[in-house]
Protein backbone atom coordinates (compact mmCIF):
# COMPACT_ATOMS: atom_id res chain seq x y z
CA UNK A 1 0.00 0.00 0.00
CA UNK A 2 1.24 3.47 -0.87
CA UNK A 3 1.76 5.97 1.96
CA UNK A 4 0.75 9.54 1.17
CA UNK A 5 2.44 12.57 2.71
CA UNK A 6 0.47 15.31 4.42
CA UNK A 7 1.04 17.60 1.45
CA UNK A 8 -0.25 15.02 -1.02
CA UNK A 9 -3.33 14.45 1.13
CA UNK A 10 -3.98 18.22 1.27
CA UNK A 11 -3.60 18.61 -2.51
CA UNK A 12 -5.91 15.65 -3.13
CA UNK A 13 -8.53 17.14 -0.78
CA UNK A 14 -8.34 20.53 -2.53
CA UNK A 15 -8.73 18.89 -5.96
CA UNK A 16 -11.66 16.82 -4.72
CA UNK A 17 -13.39 19.89 -3.25
CA UNK A 18 -12.87 21.75 -6.54
CA UNK A 19 -14.28 18.86 -8.55
CA UNK A 20 -17.33 18.58 -6.27
CA UNK A 21 -17.86 22.37 -6.56
CA UNK A 22 -17.69 22.18 -10.35
CA UNK A 23 -20.20 19.31 -10.50
CA UNK A 24 -22.59 21.14 -8.17
CA UNK A 25 -22.25 24.34 -10.18
CA UNK A 26 -22.93 22.66 -13.52
CA UNK A 27 -25.73 20.33 -12.40
CA UNK A 28 -27.59 21.93 -9.52
CA UNK A 29 -26.92 25.66 -9.55
CA UNK A 30 -26.83 26.29 -13.29
CA UNK A 31 -27.89 23.27 -15.28
CA UNK A 32 -28.29 25.45 -18.37
CA UNK A 33 -24.83 27.03 -17.87
CA UNK A 34 -21.68 26.45 -19.75
CA UNK A 35 -20.14 27.81 -22.92
CA UNK A 36 -23.04 26.66 -25.08
CA UNK A 37 -25.69 28.28 -22.91
CA UNK A 38 -28.10 30.52 -24.77
CA UNK A 39 -27.93 34.25 -24.22
CA UNK A 40 -29.67 37.24 -25.73
CA UNK A 41 -26.75 37.82 -28.11
CA UNK A 42 -26.49 34.33 -29.56
CA UNK A 43 -28.51 33.27 -32.58
CA UNK A 44 -31.36 30.96 -31.71
CA UNK A 45 -31.75 32.35 -28.22
CA UNK A 46 -35.40 32.99 -28.93
CA UNK A 47 -36.02 29.39 -29.97
CA UNK A 48 -38.31 27.45 -27.73
CA UNK A 49 -38.35 23.85 -26.60
CA UNK A 50 -40.00 21.29 -28.90
CA UNK A 51 -43.75 21.10 -28.47
CA UNK A 52 -44.22 24.76 -27.52
CA UNK A 53 -45.17 27.64 -29.73
CA UNK A 54 -42.97 30.70 -29.90
CA UNK A 55 -43.09 33.93 -31.82
CA UNK A 56 -41.08 34.01 -35.03
CA UNK A 57 -37.35 34.42 -34.40
CA UNK A 58 -35.95 37.86 -35.06
CA UNK A 59 -32.81 38.46 -37.06
CA UNK A 60 -29.77 38.46 -34.76
CA UNK A 61 -27.98 41.81 -34.54
CA UNK A 62 -24.98 42.29 -36.76
CA UNK A 63 -21.73 41.35 -35.08
CA UNK A 64 -19.45 44.32 -34.38
CA UNK A 65 -15.75 43.58 -33.98
CA UNK A 66 -14.37 44.18 -30.49
CA UNK A 67 -11.77 46.63 -31.80
CA UNK A 68 -14.52 48.79 -33.23
CA UNK A 69 -16.47 48.68 -29.95
CA UNK A 70 -13.37 49.73 -28.02
CA UNK A 71 -12.67 52.58 -30.44
CA UNK A 72 -16.18 53.90 -29.78
CA UNK A 73 -15.46 53.98 -26.06
CA UNK A 74 -12.23 55.97 -26.39
CA UNK A 75 -12.78 59.72 -26.67
CA UNK A 76 -11.72 61.39 -29.89
CA UNK A 77 -9.04 63.49 -28.19
CA UNK A 78 -6.53 60.79 -27.29
CA UNK A 79 -3.22 62.13 -25.93
CA UNK A 80 -0.06 61.48 -27.88
CA UNK A 81 1.09 57.92 -27.18
CA UNK A 82 4.70 59.13 -26.98
CA UNK A 83 3.84 61.54 -24.15
CA UNK A 84 5.01 60.28 -20.77
CA UNK A 85 2.66 60.45 -17.82
CA UNK A 86 2.90 59.61 -14.16
CA UNK A 87 0.97 56.34 -13.68
CA UNK A 88 0.46 57.14 -9.98
CA UNK A 89 -1.02 60.62 -10.52
CA UNK A 90 -4.76 60.96 -9.97
CA UNK A 91 -6.86 62.02 -12.95
CA UNK A 92 -7.68 65.73 -13.15
CA UNK A 93 -11.38 64.87 -12.99
CA UNK A 94 -10.87 63.57 -9.42
CA UNK A 95 -9.62 66.94 -8.19
CA UNK A 96 -11.99 69.49 -6.63
CA UNK A 97 -10.33 72.47 -8.27
CA UNK A 98 -9.47 70.79 -11.55
CA UNK A 99 -5.78 71.62 -11.08
CA UNK A 100 -4.26 68.34 -9.93
CA UNK A 101 -0.66 69.50 -10.32
CA UNK A 102 -0.97 72.64 -8.18
CA UNK A 103 0.55 72.35 -4.73
CA UNK A 104 -2.05 72.86 -2.05
CA UNK A 105 -1.17 75.18 0.82
CA UNK A 106 -1.39 73.32 4.13
CA UNK A 107 -3.70 74.66 6.83
CA UNK A 108 -1.62 76.64 9.39
CA UNK A 109 -3.60 75.17 12.30
CA UNK A 110 -2.88 71.63 11.12
CA UNK A 111 0.82 72.44 10.72
CA UNK A 112 0.87 73.96 14.21
CA UNK A 113 -0.74 70.85 15.74
CA UNK A 114 1.78 68.58 14.01
CA UNK A 115 4.80 70.65 15.06
CA UNK A 116 3.97 71.19 18.74
CA UNK A 117 3.20 68.94 21.68
CA UNK A 118 1.30 69.80 24.84
CA UNK A 119 3.18 68.30 27.78
CA UNK A 120 1.24 69.72 30.73
CA UNK A 121 -1.53 72.10 31.76
CA UNK A 122 -1.51 74.22 34.91
CA UNK A 123 -4.62 75.63 36.56
CA UNK A 124 -4.27 77.46 39.88
CA UNK A 125 -7.26 79.55 40.79
CA UNK A 126 -7.73 82.06 37.97
CA UNK A 127 -4.19 81.59 36.65
CA UNK A 128 -3.87 79.05 33.84
CA UNK A 129 -1.02 78.05 31.59
CA UNK A 130 0.31 75.30 29.37
CA UNK A 131 3.67 73.64 28.85
CA UNK A 132 4.09 73.44 25.09
CA UNK A 133 7.21 71.65 23.93
CA UNK A 134 9.67 73.09 26.51
CA UNK A 135 8.09 76.51 27.01
CA UNK A 136 5.55 77.47 29.67
CA UNK A 137 2.89 79.81 28.27
CA UNK A 138 0.32 81.89 30.12
CA UNK A 139 -2.94 83.00 28.54
CA UNK A 140 -2.26 85.61 25.85
CA UNK A 141 1.28 84.45 25.02
CA UNK A 142 2.12 83.22 21.52
CA UNK A 143 4.02 80.45 19.77
CA UNK A 144 4.59 80.57 16.00
CA UNK A 145 1.93 83.25 15.64
CA UNK A 146 -0.73 81.28 17.55
CA UNK A 147 -1.94 82.85 20.81
CA UNK A 148 -2.97 80.73 23.80
CA UNK A 149 -6.65 81.63 24.39
CA UNK A 150 -7.92 78.84 26.66
CA UNK A 151 -6.66 75.98 28.77
CA UNK A 152 -8.87 73.00 29.54
CA UNK A 153 -8.46 69.94 31.70
CA UNK A 154 -6.46 68.06 29.02
CA UNK A 155 -6.11 70.59 26.19
CA UNK A 156 -4.83 74.01 25.20
CA UNK A 157 -6.61 76.13 22.59
CA UNK A 158 -4.56 78.43 20.37
CA UNK A 159 -5.90 80.93 17.85
CA UNK A 160 -4.54 82.86 14.86
CA UNK A 161 -6.55 84.90 12.35
CA UNK A 162 -9.80 83.29 13.49
CA UNK A 163 -8.45 79.74 13.08
CA UNK A 164 -8.22 77.57 16.17
CA UNK A 165 -5.68 74.86 16.89
CA UNK A 166 -6.32 72.55 19.83
CA UNK A 167 -3.37 70.70 21.33
CA UNK A 168 -4.42 67.71 23.40
CA UNK A 169 -2.43 66.36 26.32
CA UNK A 170 -0.80 63.06 25.42
CA UNK A 171 1.05 60.99 27.94
CA UNK A 172 4.25 59.28 26.79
Amino acid sequence: MMNLTQRQKTLAAVCLIGLVGLVIDRTILRPQGGPRAASADTPGAGRSQPGTTAPPAEEPPARVPIAERLNRLVPAAVPDSNERRNPFALPVSWSDSGAAHEAKVPDPATVFIRQHRLKAVAVQGTETGALVDDSFLALGQSVDGFTLVAVGHREAVFEREGRQAVLELTLP
